[in-house]
């Protein structure tokens, strides 16, 4: 194991505005610098936008912020594992109630839910794990399209904006795309 003074001289800084990920798993966001990119799930061209964070492989987790359009109908989405959310702008009504910015939601596992977001944008920051898929006509996980952590790094990937973010592990699979659907 290395000391702390010989571990410091194998980490090269990173210029004032570049991001990067590191060996030993830390990196640095320059959130300010990423784009923008759509969040697809339901296909809606004009819809979601989020800036992806960071990939926890080992956990199957994404951290994110998302923006949803003022006034939009969020399609009915299935949560394959725990969601947690932090409200920064807008408001939004579910079955759950009434939310406004500066509340936190914590969402349960296998759950399908929509929402109807108010006249303003909605501004969060996500915390999912396993991922978001469509639902089935029995209320199930619709399991043929996964947006979890490979689907949300090749979108930013795909955007230029997961430079801060180490690529899968080699043979990296979901254990939600090892399901049968």
């Amino acid at each position: 194991m290395l000391s702390i003074d010989e571990r410091l001289k194998t980490i090269e800084r990173l210029p004032d505005h570049k991001g990067g990920h590191f060996p030993d798993g830390a990196h640095v966001v320059r959130v300010n610098r990423l784009p923008w990119t759509p969040f697809n799930l339901v296909g809606t061209p004009d819809g979601p936008v989020f800036k992806l964070l960071a990939v926890d492989w080992r956990r199957e987790m994404l951290v994110m912020i998302l923006n949803v359009p003022g006034g939009m109908a969020v399609e009915p989405h299935y949560h394959l594992e725990e969601a947690q959310g932090y409200i920064m702008t807008g408001d939004f009504e579910y079955e759950y109630g009434h939310i406004f910015a500066e509340n936190y939601i914590g969402e349960g596992a296998a759950i399908a839910h929509s929402a109807t977001i108010g006249k303003d944008d909605v501004l969060q920051f996500s915390i999912i794990f396993g991922g978001l898929c469509g639902v089935r006509p029995d209320g199930g996980p619709d399991l043929s399209v996964i947006v979890g952590c490979q689907a949300a790094y090749e979108m930013a990937k795909a955007n230029n904006a997961a430079d801060h973010i180490a690529p899968p592990p080699p043979g990296w699979k979901s254990r939600w795309q090892q399901q049968d659907n």
